[in-house]
Parts: C-alpha cells; structure tokens; sequence
C-alpha cells in the first residue's frame, strides 16, 4: 500500500461537505453526492467495474481469480455537525486497498469496495437503510418511503442524487464470502487502556421506542404551580430516570435522543413532548426488559404529574456475532505486525450488522481521541489510521490465501 496516497485521498476527501461546526455530508445532500462523484473518478481511474443498486450502494470490483469475493466498505454519510472519521475511514482504507492490489496483481479473490447508503439514518430513519436494503433486511417500499425532516421520500432524493441503480446489482444476488469493515472506535477504550487495534466480537442490538407525555397548555404567568398539568416537566423527570436506570444496569446502554416540544414557546405551559429512547445491549432479553421497565417508569411519572402517556415501537436492530473465522485472521494479522489488540463489542451500530446475513464478518476499530464522535472534534492520528490499514491490507490478504 501507498500510506502517502492514503492519507492525501482521505484528508483532502474528507474537505467536502466540512463546515466551521463540523460536518455536513448528510446521505444524498449536495455534499454526499459530489465525494460519491470523486470516488468514482478514482475507481474508474483505476479500471474498477462499478455497479449501483436500487438503494444506491456504490460497488466497485476488481474481479480476481475466482467467483468468491472478499467485500470491504463503509459509508460517506455523516450526521448534522458530525466527524470526519466516522464511516470515511473504513471507505478510503478501502479504496487503497483496491489500489494496492491492482498495482500487485490479479487476487484470487474478486475485491470489492461498498459506498453505503444513508447508514447514520440522520436525514432518513432508520439508519443503515442501504445495506438493509441490499441485504434483504427491509423491504423496498418501506425503505423507499423513508421521509426527511422537509417531507422528501428516500426515493425522490435517490432519482435526485442521479444514484438510483438497479435492483439486480444487490449484494444478497451475489452474495460475498467474505465482508471487512475498518472503522475508528467512536469511544475511548483502545486510547485508555493502550490498545492500537479492536477486534469487535459482534455488534450491540437496540430498540428504539418513542414515548409522548400529553398535558394541558395554558398561559404561563396566570397558571398557578399546583394546577399545571406540564408534558415537559414528566419528559424531563423521564429523561433522568433513563439515565438513572441505565446506570444501575450491566452491559446496557440508554439514550433519550430526539425532543419535540409543543408549543414551543416561552410563555405557554408544553402541552406534549415526543422523545425518542435508545436501549442497546449485547443480549437481546436485556434490551426488551429494560424497555418494559422504563415504560413502567414513564407510565409512574405520568400518573404522578397527571398527564397522559403513550409509546410506540420505531425499530430494533438485534445483536449480531461476527465470523469466527475472520475474528481469528485479525487477530492473526495484529499478532504477524506486532499490533497491541482487544477483543470488545461494538456498541454503535455498522452496515456489517446487517452484512451477516450474506457474509463472514469482522471489523477492525482503531483509537479515537477521548472517544469524541458524531462531533467536529472526532479524531483519530495518521499513525493510528495507518496502523489500521495495515492489519485491514493483512487481513484481506490473509483471506485471499
């Protein structure tokens, strides 16, 4: 590999889309559509047979020796105000990868590199709605009537973009032997505990439900304290008892995310408050009783504040084990370059979640920066991403064996 061309590719790449508070590269927006464009000037630069199928996955191959393909991706997408590292780093350490090994020969195995679609779900929910799709995991209407916050359909933006592809280039048609993500920590573990490489085991699942506490608007300065019947006051006393409840848990994260107040204005008392509550875990029977729990919870708070509470599934995403096989080829890699490793869970979802439906997994995480991300201050040092394309080039090679 090239590391130089690496990171010129990446740090000038990860320029589009940058803004004074961060990143704005929302999936299909004018800035996600102009790097796809630029990662397509590369890959036909290079000879790359590019497809793109009916959720707008970019797949570029270089086909090898045999039928079997050793797949590697990630996404270009980002939240509002997001990082540079999250998702790109796995996409352009893919990119070299398909550069090295066209400068070294023909593989045995076709390579192939994955733009994803939309995984953040941050403009159309939920996330990771390219590899649902392309996988078989969702269903296209559903997927294709996905709407953003100015009521545009995931379609409508897909045939905007100008990245509408065909059905039949999904990767569930031919199916991969192989899926490989490289991807930055987004928590600090590996900095903490000086660890240069995670092999992830598997990735957490989660639910996420939308709770809505209904009270009585009324004007603020005449409403006496005793008599109001405030929606945000039993939303805010939920929100800590997620957090108060989460902490008390092992291996269970929780998050109340999304709030939308109604009115929304300084001198009426809120009459409704929608949120939304993430629960994540590694075992699937933990994720469903805690959101019993805390809808019990939400049900006390209600009673106590005399309001009315409802709630409703949005989606879940169940916990996955990675592939033995390739687990044990990364720790091989990090064990041939001398790399410090730890085995750990993923706790933040990825497009290999849903790729275990059609391939052996693994992913491979490096240090980020206090464990900052879907943040302008994410960061990872060029060593470190080096280090990470090392063991990913190690891998594949590893696997094409």
């Amino acid at each position: 590999m090239d590391p130089e061309r690496f990171l010129t590719t990446f740090h000038s790449l990860t320029d589009i889309g940058w803004t004074i508070d961060g990143v704005m590269r929302l999936a299909l927006n004018e800035y996600d559509i102009k790097v796809r464009e630029e990662l397509i000037k590369i890959l036909s630069s290079i000879g790359v047979d590019i497809k793109v199928d009916d959720a707008g996955n970019i797949i570029g191959e270089l086909r090898g020796k045999l039928d079997d393909t050793i797949a590697i991706g990630s996404h270009m997408d980002s939240v509002p105000y997001g990082g540079k590292y999250d998702g790109f780093y796995g996409v352009i350490a893919g990119l070299e990868v398909l550069r090295s090994t066209k400068e070294r020969g023909i593989s045995n195995h076709s390579i192939t590199l994955i733009d994803f679609t939309n995984e953040e779900g941050a403009r159309f929910q939920p996330s990771l709605l390219g590899s649902g799709l392309t996988t078989g995991v969702f269903d296209k209407n559903y997927v294709y009537s996905r709407r953003d916050k100015d009521n545009m359909s995931f379609e409508e933006a897909l045939r905007t973009s100008g990245f509408m592809g065909d059905e039949s280039n999904r990767l569930m048609y031919r199916k991969p032997k192989y899926y490989l993500e490289l991807h930055v920590e987004q928590g600090p573990v590996l900095e903490e505990e000086g660890y240069q490489i995670g092999i992830p085991l598997g990735i957490a699942g989660l639910s996420v439900y939308e709770i809505t506490f209904k009270g009585q608007s009324s004007q603020a300065g005449p409403t006496p304290m005793d008599r109001r019947r405030d929606a945000l006051v039993g939303a805010s006393k939920f929100v800590t008892s997620v957090r108060d409840y989460a902490k008390r848990q092992e291996n269970l994260r929780a998050t109340v995310g999304i709030l939308n107040v109604k009115p929304n204005i300084y001198n009426a008392i809120p009459r409704e408050v929608r949120l939304t509550v993430d629960v994540r875990s590694i075992e699937r029977n933990r994720i469903d009783q805690a959101i019993n729990e805390l809808v019990d919870i939400a049900k006390r708070i209600a009673d106590d504040e005399r309001l009315e509470v409802e709630y409703r599934h949005l989606w879940t995403a169940n916990p996955v084990n990675f592939s033995e096989e390739v687990i044990s080829t990364i720790e091989r890699a990090c064990k041939e370059l001398g790399m410090r490793y730890k085995f750990m869970y993923s706790w933040a979802g990825h497009d290999a979640q849903y790729m275990t439906k059609i391939s052996k997994v693994g992913m491979i995480f490096i240090p980020s920066h206090l464990g900052i991300s879907h943040a302008k201050e994410e960061f990872s040092s060029d060593e470190d991403m080096l280090n990470g394309l090392r063991v990913f080039e190690k891998v594949v090679k590893l696997l094409d064996r």
